[in-house]
This record gives structure tokens, C-alpha cells and sequence, in this order.
């Protein structure tokens, strides 16, 4: 994609470019979708040298915020709403430059004298993605679980409520869905006002192992966000309902942190994330270059993060799951397929089998991906010398890695490090 980009120099080739598009990212550190979100805008950045990007909000020590605000820019990519303070002071520095919204989560409020742009998930897709899971294990009972209020801002809810609703009924099922207590029900068990916030979580988690309890099983119960999926296992475990067995349990935004550490791990359904990042960067080069383009784009489904929380205790997707994990959790140990099959009690070929036909990979391609992700982990802490990583990670060849690290990711380690370590 080519850009009309008015403050690019023309120079001779092989010759740098004498001036740069300044281009602000705000992006939260607490979630994964604005990491993420970041990581596409980091790498589209990489393979432009004209861009030089400004990052707020990663980390609260970043000082490029301040830098911006003095020095102005020329667009900004942001994770939050319009009506944040944050934004709205850079604006008055830069009032003319075009702002793309990525992963908006609610409608865009109007700002004065403005086009607005933004990248919303589709979570239509994400809801169908969670029911293709559920329906794929067998299962002929749904339930959804949303947030604990309803309000008007919640659109993404709403909207994962009502895509699970509708493509279950395309193929013959109703949901289950759970309503939580109304605030005023709350309000009248808890007179003092002190005590009203430990109340209200009380109130809200013994209805919902009430009503899980109370459903037809075995259940696939959709939640609409990782930590609502969390309270969906802590009330199975309350009940004594066992999970996977009679209830199987999906998130949505695949927060590795959490996701990876409940028990049992959680599966989640994951938005392109990173590709949505990518498409904001194009987007705003786009509108600097003084193109058009549409006011509301959307972005679906990278994949589906299979874990504990929808397996069976039996067969081949356990067996599948288990060895991911497994491989994950030692990815520097010397791994091969044989080795993780005497673990589980099975031949190779089986598990290359199993494997294959639960995630759509070999063995070997989810060794290489935990061994680059745990060397990008590493790239990110600069006291790990970039020498010590390859010996870190199992490979007993550094030049091999290195060559496996470029081929992956189109950069060296040492041009990840300073590129986009801090954001992956």
C-alpha cells in the first residue's frame, strides 16, 4: 500500500529521509488486547523508517506523553475513549491531526469538529467462534454469562449476548442466559453503605452458583470476558460442579496471565488484536495523506485458545491440551514429540494425531512458537544478555536460533530488542 505522505522528503536511493511523521500511540499496560493492539502498531512502524512513533501510556514513566504535547505530532492511534481528559489536552496542542480509535468498545462519542475513525471487534464473530468450540465438543446445552451490570456503555456484552443467542438458534439451540440480581435487590440486604460492596459481590456470586447449579448439563457456558469466565469457574468450584465434565467454560480477549494460570486454565476466544493495530497505523497514514476512508472498520477472530476448561478428561483433546501445556510451561528443555508421548502414555503417532486434528499444527510447530515467545520474554528483560538467550531457550546452536529468530519474526533478536521487546 502506497501512502501520499506530505512530510516525506525526496531524497536519492539509499539516502535518509530528512524529515518524519510524528505519530502518538496512547495504549494501557493493564490489558492484553492494548498490548497487543501496540505490537501491531510497533511492527507496522518498524518497516517504515519515515515514522517516527511516540508512545504514552505503556508505562507510566514514559515520557514521550509530555514530548508530544510540546512538540507536537501529526496523528494519533489510541485504546481509549474520545471523552478522555488525556486525549482531549493533547488535541488542544494539535487540534487539526487526524485520531484513529482501535479496539473501541462502545459507541464513539462526538468530538466538535471532527471526523472520527475507529476499529471495532467484531464480536458477533467472537460469540460464533465460541459456539462453533461448544458444538464441536458435542454439546446440546448453552449458557451465557455476561457482565454483573448492565449498562448502557456495555456494548461489547450485548453484543457477544446477542451473536452466541443467534448462532445457536441458527442450528437448532437455545441459551441459557444468566441474569444477575438487580442493584436495588442488593441494596435492600445491605442498608449500610459500608457494606454494600462486599454485599453485592456475596449476592451476585451465590446467584450465579445458584443458577449454575440450576442448569441442564453438560453445558458450554460462554462468559463475555476472561475475568467473568474466572467467577464462572470460582462458583462451579463453590457448587461442587465439575469443569470440564459437566460444565466446559470460554472467555473471550485471551488474557494469557489469567487465562493461563486458573484452575483448570481457561479457554478463551482471541480478536486480531495485533491486526487491528496494523490496520490503525495504515488507517492514519492514510488520512495524513489526505485519503478517505470509512468512518467504522471491524476486525474478527485470530483464534481460538484451546485449554483445560473445554476438554474432556479422556481421549484426544485432553491428551492434545496437555502436551501444549506441557511444552509451553518447558519450552528450554530438550522437547520432541517422543518425549512428550511417553509422558502422556501414548505413541508418538497418536499424539501427532491428536495434536494435529485439535489445533491444526504439528508438535514441532507449537516447540518453535513457545521457544520464540519465550525469546521474545527474554529480549524484553535488557539485563539477559542477547548472547545467553539462544542457550536459554534449549538450542544448542546460537547461529541456528538466530537464523530461526529472523526467518520468524523478519528482524534480528538485537532489532527486536530495541523495536518491540517492551511490547509483546
Amino acid at each position: 500500500m502506497l501512502y501520499n505522505n506530505p512530510m516525506k522528503a525526496k531524497k536519492g536511493k539509499g539516502e535518509m529521509f530528512s524529515s518524519s511523521l510524528r505519530i502518538l500511540l496512547l495504549a494501557g499496560h493493564s490489558y492484553a488486547s492494548s498490548r497487543r493492539i501496540a505490537t501491531g502498531v510497533v511492527r507496522f512502524v518498524s518497516k517504515h523508517p519515515e515514522i517516527e512513533l511516540l508512545v504514552g501510556g505503556i508505562h507510566p514513566q514514559n515520557g514521550d506523553l509530555e514530548y508530544a504535547r510540546e512538540t507536537k505530532c501529526d496523528g494519533i492511534i489510541t485504546c481509549m475513549g474520545s471523552k478522555s481528559p488525556l486525549l482531549r489536552r493533547i488535541l488542544t496542542v494539535n487540534p487539526r491531526i487526524p485520531v484513529v480509535f482501535a479496539s473501541l468498545v462502545g459507541k464513539l462519542s462526538e468530538i466538535k469538529g471532527r471526523a472520527t475513525h475507529s476499529l471495532q471487534c467484531d464480536n458477533a464473530a467472537v460469540a460464533e467462534a465460541a459456539a462453533d468450540l461448544f458444538i464441536r465438543h458435542g454439546l446440546r446445552h448453552f449458557a451465557y454469562v455476561g457482565a454483573r451490570t448492565r449498562t448502557a456503555g456495555n456494548f461489547f456484552d450485548r453484543e457477544r449476548r446477542e451473536g452466541y443467542v443467534r448462532a445457536l438458534a441458527a442450528r437448532g439451540f437455545a441459551v441459557d442466559i444468566y441474569e444477575p440480581p438487580p442493584a436495588s435487590a442488593i441494596a435492600a440486604q445491605s442498608p449500610q453503605r459500608q457494606n454494600r460492596f462486599q454485599d453485592a459481590h456475596t449476592t451476585e456470586s451465590a446467584a450465579l452458583a445458584a443458577w449454575l447449579e440450576a442448569i441442564p448439563k453438560p453445558c458450554g457456558v460462554f462468559a463475555s470476558y476472561d475475568m467473568r469466565a474466572l467467577h464462572v469457574l470460582n462458583a462451579c468450584r463453590a457448587r461442587g460442579i465439575p469443569v470440564p465434565e459437566m460444565v466446559q467454560v470460554a472467555g473471550a480477549d485471551n488474557e494469557e496471565w489469567l487465562c493461563d494460570n486458573t484452575c483448570p486454565t481457561l479457554s478463551s476466544v482471541e480478536p486480531d488484536f495485533e491486526g487491528c493495530g496494523r490496520r490503525a497505523a495504515e488507517t492514519l497514514l492514510a488520512l495524513i495523506g489526505g485519503e478517505t476512508q470509512p468512518a467504522v472498520q471491524t476486525f474478527g477472530v485470530r483464534l481460538v485458545e484451546q485449554r483445560m476448561s473445554t476438554t474432556d478428561m479422556h481421549g484426544s483433546m485432553n491428551r492434545a491440551v496437555r502436551a501444549r501445556e506441557y511444552l509451553r510451561a518447558h519450552a528450554d528443555e530438550p522437547l520432541g514429540t517422543s518425549r512428550l508421548a511417553a509422558m502422556l502414555g501414548c505413541s508418538p503417532r497418536l499424539l501427532q494425531r491428536s495434536y494435529k486434528t485439535v489445533f491444526g499444527r504439528t508438535v514441532q510447530d507449537d516447540i518453535a512458537e513457545a521457544r520464540l515467545s519465550m525469546a521474545k520474554r527474554l529480549l524484553a528483560d535488557r539485563r539477559v544478555p542477547v548472547s545467553d538467550i539462544p542457550g536459554r531457550i534449549g538450542f544448542e546452536s546460537s547461529g541456528h536460533f538466530m537464523q530461526f529468530f529472523k526467518a520468524r519474526t523478519g528482524m534480528t533478536m538485537l532489532q527486536w530488542r530495541h523495536r518491540c521487546g517492551p511490547f509483546d
